[in-house]
């Protein structure tokens, strides 16, 4: 399955489940683990191909995992910390916006690489630097992003609300320090996919036109340092 590589941010999002299961038809009796998955896991089992083995779901809390329907299993442990009760254990291993709130990405990736068997395969959906948002988000005090978020997502004060974000190696294609941190992690297959736009700025009209113009042109002229969101497809 081809990923176009400057596509718009609504394609990167909206196929991140496609690309998933095509990875996961891969192995047999696959071994699935979702990072962050807490009480609401991004997929129903029945979603993914008939050959999965098991769907784990991890978090840091055993309240958000208790949650979770039986046909899930669990997983509680911090990414960034010890993950040896877990080592080489999943062939695919997934996430969806968590690596930005993991305050050392390294250690992620580097932990990622241990929990799956060789031959397995890692999925991130990251956003990236330097998209204006996120760097917004960097440098404006915490009490104000959050007030500007549920300004104008009011919906995120209850059902997704916002976390501390620290990019922690949170590049595009274009960086090499994020190329060399996972070819020094092990990773001996590493594709990154870059999509453009966002809807930050959409209720913003002078902003929105603006970003909507510098994300076209970004796009056009393959662009990779204004992206806003990328695929991590890293194999062990």
């Amino acid at each position: 399955m081809k990923i176009e590589e400057y596509k718009d941010y609504r394609h990167g999002l909206g196929k991140f489940g496609d690309y998933l299961r095509y990875l996961v038809s891969s192995y047999p009796d696959a071994e699935l683990l979702e990072l962050g998955g807490g009480r609401r896991p991004s997929f129903r089992l029945s979603e993914m191909p008939g050959n999965i083995g098991s769907y784990t779901v991890n978090d840091l809390s055993d309240a958000e995992l208790s949650f979770l329907g039986p046909e899930y299993r669990k997983a509680r442990f911090d990414v960034a910390g010890d993950v040896s009760a877990f080592e080489n254990t999943y062939d695919v291993i997934f996430s969806r916006f968590l690596a930005e709130h993991v305050a050392d990405g390294q250690a992620m990736h580097r932990n990622v690489y241990r929990l799956l068997r060789p031959g397995g395969v890692a999925f991130h959906l990251i956003p990236t630097l330097y998209a204006s948002p996120f760097v917004a988000n960097i440098l404006l005090p915490e009490k104000l992003t959050s007030r500007l978020l549920i300004k104008y997502f009011p919906y995120r004060a209850s059902a997704s609300p916002k976390f501390h974000a620290h990019y922690s190696y949170c590049y595009g294609g274009s960086s090499s320090k994020m190329k060399n941190m996972l070819k020094n992690v092990g990773y001996t297959g590493i594709q990154i996919r870059n999509f453009y736009g966002h809807v930050y700025y959409d209720k913003i009209p002078v902003l929105r036109d603006i970003e909507h113009f510098i994300s076209a042109m970004a796009s056009r002229n393959s662009a990779i340092p204004y992206s806003s969101y990328a695929y991590l497809i890293l194999r062990k």
